[in-house]
C-alpha cells in the first residue's frame, strides 16, 4: 500500500530553519544523561554557533533524501525500581524502564514536531501521551460527566480497560496507515519507517551494558555479551 501512496513534495517554505533548530537546542533540558556516543545537551548547548547551522543544512538533507544515520535509531534503557514500600524487586515489572536517546536525534525529533505540527494534532478527548497532560485531567474530566448525569437523575455505568504497556505493543505500521490517511508527506513518512527499522537498544546497569543478541536461525536460544563501559 505504501507504493502507492503519493503526496506532493515538501514544500521549501517548511524547510528547517536556523531559529527553529536554535529554539530545540535551547529548550533541551541540562543535566540529563548522555547517549551512547557520549554526547550530552550540554554538548550542543555550549558549542560554537556554527553547529545550529550545520544540523539545520543535515536535517535538511535527511527530509530530502530520506536518509538517518544507524545511532539515530541506538539507544540504551537504564532500569529505574518502582518504589511501592517493598524491599525488593521480584520481577522485570517490578522496574521502570527510562530509554536515553542520541542527543541528536533529540533535537532532529523536536524539529519535527514543530514544522510538520498540523500532522500530529490529537482529539481533545485523549489524555494519554500529550505533554501537559496527567491522569488527574483525565479522572477531572470524567469525575464532571459523571456528576452531572447524576444531578439529572441519570444512573452512569463506568467500564474502564487496563491497557498496560499498550504503546510497547503498537503495530507502528498501523501508525504509519494513519499518517498516511492525513497525508503526510511521503518524504517525512519514509523517514519514519527508516527510523523504526533501525531502532535498537541495550540495557545499561551501573557501569555495565547488556546487549541481547539474537542466535542464528534454527537454534531456539539467545546469548547474552556483557562489556563495560568506557
Amino acid at each position: 500500500m505504501r507504493t502507492k501512496y503519493f503526496t506532493p513534495q515538501i514544500d521549501k517554505c517548511v524547510d528547517f530553519d536556523i531559529q527553529l533548530i536554535d529554539s530545540a537546542v535551547s529548550g533541551m533540558s541540562c543535566g540529563k544523561a548522555a547517549g551512547l556516543d557520549g554526547l550530552s545537551a550540554e554538548h550542543v548547548k555550549h558549542s560554537h554557533p556554527i553547529v545550529i547551522a550545520i544540523l539545520c543544512k543535515l536535517f535538511n538533507l535527511f527530509v530530502y533524501t530520506g536518509y538517518l544515520p544507524s545511532r539515530f535509531g541506538t539507544s540504551y534503557t537504564i532500569p529505574i525500581p518502582k518504589h511501592d514500600g517493598r524491599l525488593h524487586a521480584l520481577s522485570g515489572n517490578d522496574f521502570r524502564g527510562i530509554s536515553i536517546s542520541p542527543v541528536i536525534s533529540k533535537i532532529f525529533e523536536h524539529a519535527v514536531l514543530v514544522r510538520f505540527t498540523d500532522y500530529f494534532s490529537t482529539s481533545d478527548h485523549q489524555f494519554g501521551f500529550k505533554k501537559k497532560l496527567i491522569c488527574c485531567h483525565a479522572i477531572y474530566c470524567v469525575r464532571n460527566v459523571v456528576d452531572r448525569y447524576v444531578n439529572n437523575g441519570s444512573t452512569v455505568n463506568i467500564c474502564t480497560v487496563d491497557l498496560s504497556k499498550a504503546f510497547d505493543r503498537m503495530n507502528h505500521f498501523v501508525l504509519f496507515m494513519k499518517l498516511m490517511e492525513r497525508r503526510l508527506p511521503v518524504q517525512l513518512l519514509n523517514l519514519f519507517v527508516l527510523w523504526f527499522s533501525i531502532s535498537e537498544t541495550c540495557v545499561r546497569w551501573g557501569h555495565m551494558i547488556l546487549i541481547l543478541s539474537s542466535c542464528p536461525v534454527g537454534l531456539n536460544v539467545s546469548a547474552y555479551y556483557f562489556f563495560y563501559c568506557s
